[in-house]
């Protein structure tokens, strides 16, 4: 009796690829049937208060910016030497110094 084995046919490259797609494909359809989705009324509050957030967040920024270009402008104008450099390098260091500080946890 001669020993013959049946050759296994391994998948072209090609197909190899394909395989792999389609089975992510499968496993990320299963995946979001798991995920609760918000409801509209969710979506429309969070975005809503996103948004919100966003717009105060630039109004204060865009105060700061104007207020500290002003500041730093008339600070220029006003002397033009060596001692308006030193005071707006001053404030500047200052304005670091307390957002370092406010920023570290109160033991």
């Amino acid at each position: 009796m001669a020993n013959t084995e049946i050759a296994e046919k391994k998948p072209s490259g090609l197909q190899t690829i394909v395989n792999g797609i389609v089975e992510y494909l499968r496993d990320t359809t299963g995946e979001l049937r798991k995920v609760k989705w918000p409801t509209r009324l969710d979506t429309r509050n969070l975005t809503t208060i996103v948004i919100g957030v966003t717009m105060a967040m630039a109004l204060v920024l865009g105060a700061f910016d104007f207020g500290f270009e002003n500041l730093f402008i008339g600070i220029l104008k006003a002397t033009p030497d060596l001692v308006s450099l030193a005071i707006g390098a001053s404030v500047v260091i200052g304005i670091i110094i307390i957002v370092v500080f406010a920023g570290r946890e109160r033991r």
